[in-house]
């Protein structure tokens, strides 16, 4: 009998560790792929919906540990990426992060990225040179949005474009259930965005289960 309750709470005590150890994994926490198979569906089920294309000058705001941007390069080639992200822990992940990719796809990611450490105020990052400015799953969390929003539009380039991913809410109130923020829903995201000077140029559905959704902006003249 004490042997069994030993080996009861030996169980007892690995699921509290394992439980310890999930909670302070981000709450964006993404599971690495195992494969370059699971780097491609990932990018085919959602991530080229991001327009990315090769060559370009792209900034992520808000990119973590550039593990998106990173697989995004495995299939468009001589991106100039700009990784914005205000927790620099996060960044200091990226050198790791890529070097696991580049071991599952078996060569080197022909990229180039530039880490950019910003504030809740301001982006720190230059002016009239990106192609596409993506903020993917991020835009939600941002509480004072008008300044970063507006600062946006000096960061596009004449013809640059402003890509947000998210997972609409379908009625006021609804909550995420990692970040605990509040959804975004979709006729009052939109209006506040013309109310930052953009225009919608492109939405598309990514996966109807969550409602993950892409949406493309430009600024208006």
């Amino acid at each position: 009998m004490d042997r069994r309750l030993r080996v009861l709470w030996q169980i007892v005590w690995l699921v509290f560790i394992v439980s310890c150890k999930s909670v302070k994994k981000p709450y964006n926490y993404k599971r690495f792929p195992d494969s370059y198979a699971e780097v491609k569906q990932e990018y085919d089920n959602y991530y080229h919906l991001t327009g990315c294309q090769s060559g370009a000058t792209i900034a992520s705001i808000g990119a973590g540990n550039g593990i998106t941007e990173i697989q995004i390069s495995c299939f468009n080639e001589g991106i100039r990426w700009y990784l914005q992200e205000i927790d620099s822990t996060r960044l200091y992940q990226f050198e790791e992060v890529l070097k696991y990719h580049e071991s599952v796809v078996g060569s080197p990611i022909n990229a180039n990225f530039n880490l950019v450490l910003g504030t809740e105020d301001t982006t720190h990052l230059p002016n009239g040179v990106f192609d596409r400015v993506l903020m993917l799953n991020v835009f939600h969390e941002i509480e004072s949005r008008r300044g970063i929003m507006t600062e946006i539009h000096q960061l596009l380039n004449e013809n640059g474009v402003l890509v947000i991913m998210e997972r609409m809410g379908n009625i006021e109130g609804e909550i995420h259930g990692d970040c605990k923020y509040p959804k975004l829903v979709e006729d009052s995201f939109l209006q506040e965005m013309r109310e930052y000077g953009y225009a919608l140029d492109k939405q598309q559905l990514g996966e109807e289960m969550s409602n993950l959704m892409f949406y493309s902006f430009v600024s208006e003249k």
